[in-house]
């Protein structure tokens, strides 16, 4: 059983560094590991995934050493606890809004007798047998977690609730989902969402677990950890690819345009 590199930071009371992607890009998890970063965020909610691709960006994902932290797009018992058996090192359920919703989820994904997971041991998180450690369940409850999102003001009320589930890890906030049901935006820095995130913070704290959200600068990072975030995502390919697309467009349109001039050329008439 793979030790999880996100669990050991959260246990040593550090911030694990989270990373996001929702394309099949190869080399991506190489890349994150290079960097150091903990894990990596695979969104397959809002990205559509076959299942021969889960698997094989899971397996990129042991390649490198890094954890696979996957957000599928359902809550089904099997469909949940298949993703653990490809070697995911973590579920990230979007929309748990309580209590009870995250007492079910802890059923799916872990063994007896924290919950009601179904045993195979023929997966990659068991070794495909072959490697399946003597102590395979205990290992398995042990080194997968279970991150719940709080994204609407009802789970926002049970936080605390949620946050007491035994197996539950970490409540990662959704501040686009939130901030679009609350009026507010979803900068870390907005006094609405300020204040959300320090009641999860709260929550999170008096029951011994790690909360999080995505966010976009380093004054971002500063200001979560601030308030005892410990599962902080900071980079996508979106993003990355969206920044630099915008960047050498920015070069064409400086470039063209001087050629324009210096030519007399009416702007937008280069190829």
């Amino acid at each position: 059983m793979r030790a999880s590199k996100v669990l050991a930071k959260l246990r040593a009371g550090k911030v694990a560094r989270i990373c996001c992607c929702g394309s099949p890009v190869a080399f991506l998890p190489a890349l994150a590991a290079h960097f150091q970063y903990d894990g990596v965020w695979v969104d397959g909610e809002h990205r559509a995934w076959n299942p021969r691709e889960i698997e094989t960006m899971i397996g990129r994902h042991h390649a490198a050493g890094v954890d696979c932290v996957w957000r599928p797009p359902t809550k089904e018992k099997n469909a949940l606890y298949r993703l653990l058996e490809d070697g995911a090192a973590g579920l990230m359920i979007p929309h748990v809004a309580t209590a009870d919703e995250a007492r079910a989820l802890v059923q799916a994904v872990k063994f007896p007798p924290l919950g009601d997971r179904g045993f195979c041991g023929g997966g990659r998180d068991a070794g495909y047998w072959i490697g399946k450690p003597a102590d395979y369940t205990d290992a398995a409850n042990r080194e997968t977690f279970l991150v719940v999102q709080i994204e609407t003001p009802q789970a926002l009320e049970n936080a605390e609730s949620i946050a007491a589930v035994p197996g539950v890890d970490v409540l990662f906030l959704g501040p686009g989902d939130m901030s679009l049901r609350l009026g507010c935006t979803p900068a870390v820095h907005d006094p609405v969402m300020l204040d959300v995130q320090k009641k999860i913070a709260a929550a999170c704290r008096a029951h011994g677990k790690a909360w999080g959200r995505p966010v976009g600068s380093a004054d971002d990072v500063r200001g979560i950890a601030g308030l005892g975030a410990q599962f902080i995502v900071h980079g996508s390919e979106f993003s990355a690819l969206h920044s630099h697309l915008g960047a050498c467009a920015s070069d064409f349109d400086s470039v063209l345009d001087g050629i324009c001039q210096a030519a007399a050329i009416p702007a937008g008439k280069t190829c």
